[in-house]
């Protein structure tokens, strides 16, 4: 304690400026639903199940799958495809070759390969020659004790993380191919973690359920033969899409039981381009990272050649939690260093390249962790390369000169700001999008909207992209109104809200497509270039409500812009399709919806103080359970300040208790809330409380923060 106070203390001290660029925000850690990205037929962020026929290079598949990811939902490549076999090509031939991937490698051979020298890095299948793509940073889990449940829940935790934000992660496991019929049951592999030898293959995480039951799997060659624990990651495997083991026999997708062992989870967490980032590398660790030792200093001297250059930026690995600091020849490099939100590959860039000439030292000092120095890796890859340590400097000529590199550059690439006359730059941390599962019904629009959060007044601006779409009539606009063609036949899209400032950090939507029930031609979908408005939208996950989209400029996919919307004063959802029923109970307006659902749509009962939302309401004699608030069901109300809602709720929409000044106790009894819409509880009373169930605490709590209202308290009722 006194050491936090102490801490708190000299940051108040520090100037604003400096502790902004000194210290790095932590990673955020969003709530996370019990699933995502389940769909076999529908996955997004991954490209196609690849084939490692008889070799032992999991390792480069894995890798090379979880890169492409990143590109994918980074906006930058959404087709990339890299080659395998240039990597292990160039890790197994020349003077920096490894002497021992014939028996297998791990993602640490991968990095080596993407982030050595001017000529290597990432080449297509298609052209066989380098990209401009460099990984300049990664994320990197390590290892958990076997024997610590908590720190095993942890790890789980982590992974999923990281496929949220990144796209995917690989991580290595223990699954031999011989055995995978008696280990797999219909695509459902399960080796007990107290038996498993290590691990042996590596595969790409892109989903997973924690409500996968351990009755799906079957292992004929072990005890126990099943889990004990519910729950499972889906992941891509590197055997081929007709796998008659994976899911289906023919995807090439496994799901994998959270009761395996799992090691050395990592993800590609931000890619420049190399020839903004340098001219020439200068480095030792040609093969990359061996592992960690002890001591907290280390350094390297380079003998620059080609007369005076620019110290564009640094590069070596990390720890979570430690502190960074970087010297040049003796004095401090204050732009640089810092505390580490997560342990990896992580590239220092200059905001202002210092210039130099001749022999160069560069030093590390590190605070926090007794085990920090990063040993370069031998040709043996299970052995370090004498005292040379992961330390990289990279430089940029003066003048006159260009990238001596030949590369295929297949679109834009993002870069860090790299302006060598501007100061630090806003840091963008995370994005959120509203709604995150919704459906949308052929011939009609429905609006997102995008949040950049980060420190320093991040720009707002997005660039807006959907895949999976089989019409040319489907399109989001600039503003982030998705319009669906009337002859849109896929059964699901996604919507990705990307950074423009940067595109690492994005959020995605599910939207399922419901096939329209009206003629052809009817609506009043907005043309595909002009303006208009559409009042026949519809809300999120599966309910339907109304809403006015306006003022959209254009049609071009993936263009940048923000969106409002405007919320109608009252329902008109009997003009919808879809509507089996509306009908009131209790001064409650009820719709009944062709898949079932039924929504609280509005509170008639403008008069009372305390309200409560059924599990059940009976219309017409029929009973059913209540699963959605519609939006805006409560908006404006004056004199609520109670609100109970029922067991049944699985879905708050945006704005539910907007404006419910008086508002001063909400109790949700519900346990399956899965989604809370932006601005459910904006404007509530100053010191309202809203009541959860303990188990949800935690979810629900982060849930409420992700609809905007930071200072509501969130409590557990018994």
């Amino acid at each position: 304690m006194k050491r936090l106070l102490l801490l708190l203390f000299i940051m108040m001290l520090l100037p604003a400026e400096l502790f902004s660029s000194r210290i790095q925000a932590h990673a955020d850690v969003s709530a996370l639903a019990a699933s995502y990205n389940t769909d076999v037929n529908y996955i997004a962020y991954a490209t196609e199940v690849e084939d490692q026929s008889q070799t032992n290079y999991c390792w480069a598949y894995m890798a090379d799958a979880v890169l492409e990811s990143y590109l994918m939902k980074a906006g930058i490549a959404p087709n990339a495809d890299f080659s395998e076999w240039d990597m292990v090509r160039q890790l197994t031939s020349g003077p920096y070759a490894f002497s021992d991937l014939y028996s297998g490698g791990s993602y640490r051979q991968a990095l080596a390969y993407w982030t050595r020298g001017t000529m290597y890095g990432p080449s297509l299948e298609l052209h066989s020659s380098p990209t401009d793509y460099y990984v300049s940073e990664t994320a990197e889990l390590g290892r958990y004790h076997r024997d610590s449940a908590a720190d095993k829940q942890t790890y789980i935790q982590k992974i999923k993380n990281l496929v949220v934000k990144y796209g995917a992660a690989g991580v290595s496991v223990f699954f031999t191919a011989q055995d995978r019929r008696q280990t797999t049951r219909d695509g459902a592999y399960y080796y007990p973690q107290e038996l498993s030898p290590g691990v042996n293959h590596g595969v790409t995480v892109v989903g997973w359920d924690d409500n996968f039951a351990p009755q799906w799997f079957y292992n004929s060659l072990t005890t126990p033969q099943q889990p004990r624990n519910k729950g499972a990651f889906l992941v891509k495997n590197s055997w081929g899409k007709y796998d008659a083991s994976s899911i289906g026999g023919n995807t090439g997708y496994y799901w994998i039981s959270y009761d395996n062992y799992f090691q050395d989870a990592f993800s590609v967490t931000q890619v420049t381009e190399r020839s903004k980032l340098y001219d020439r590398v200068y480095e030792t660790d040609y093969r990359g990272f061996y592992d960690f030792s002890y001591g907290n200093s280390y350094s390297q001297t380079y003998q620059l050649g080609s007369g005076a250059q620019y110290l564009t930026g640094i590069s070596t690995y990390v720890r979570e939690g430690a502190s960074y600091r970087i010297y040049l020849n003796g004095q401090e490099l204050t732009q640089t260093g810092g505390t580490m939100a997560q342990s990896g590959y992580h590239t220092f860039q200059l905001p202002n390249p210092v210039s130099v000439y001749g022999t160069i030292e560069l030093r590390v000092d590190v605070s926090g962790n007794e085990e920090a120095v990063p040993m370069a890796s031998a040709a043996d890859s299970h052995q370090a390369d004498g005292n040379k340590v992961c330390l990289k400097a990279f430089t940029r000529y003066q003048s006159g000169s260009t990238n001596p590199g030949t590369f295929w550059n297949p679109g834009t690439v993002w870069t860090p700001d790299t302006s060598w006359n501007t100061g630090a730059a806003a840091i963008v941390t995370g994005v959120t999008l509203s709604p995150q599962e919704c459906t949308i019904e052929q011939g009609s629009s429905r609006l997102f909207t995008a949040r950049v959060l980060g420190n320093g007044n991040p720009p707002q601006r997005i660039n807006w992209q959907i895949s999976g779409s089989s019409s040319r009539n489907t399109w989001i606009s600039e503003n982030g109104t998705l319009y669906a063609g009337s002859d849109e036949m896929s059964d699901v899209l996604y919507v990705y809200a990307n950074s423009y400032a940067d595109p690492g950090h994005s959020a995605s939507a599910r939207v399922e497509v419901v096939k329209s029930q009206k003629p052809a031609g009817s609506g009043t979908n907005t043309p595909a270039n002009g303006t208009g408005t559409n009042i026949n939208g519809s809300d999120s996950s599966g309910s339907k409500g109304t809403g006015v989209s306006t003022g959209v400029s254009g049609g071009t996919q993936g263009s940048s812009g923000n969106g409002t919307a405007e919320d109608v004063s009252e329902n008109t959802q009997e003009e919808d399709s879809g509507i089996v029923q509306t009908g009131e109970a209790d001064k409650g307006l009820y719709t009944v919806w062709e898949d079932g659902t039924v929504q609280y749509s509005k509170c008639k009962a403008k008069n009372r103080t305390s309200i409560s939302i059924p599990a059940n309401v009976r219309l017409d004699g029929q009973e059913y359970e209540v699963s959605v608030l519609g939006q805006g069901a409560f908006r404006n109300h004056k004199k609520a300040k109670t609100v109970t809602v029922g067991i049944n709720v699985t879905q708050i929409e945006e704005g539910v208790f907007a404006g419910c000044s008086q508002l001063k106790k909400i109790k949700i009894k519900s346990e399956q809330v899965e989604y809370m819409g932006e601005d459910a509880f904006d404007g509530i009373h100053a010191k309202a409380v809203i009541y959860v169930p303990h188990s949800c605490l935690k979810e629900y709590r982060a849930m409420v923060r992700e609809t905007g209202n930071t200072k509501v308290k969130v409590k557990a009722y018994d």
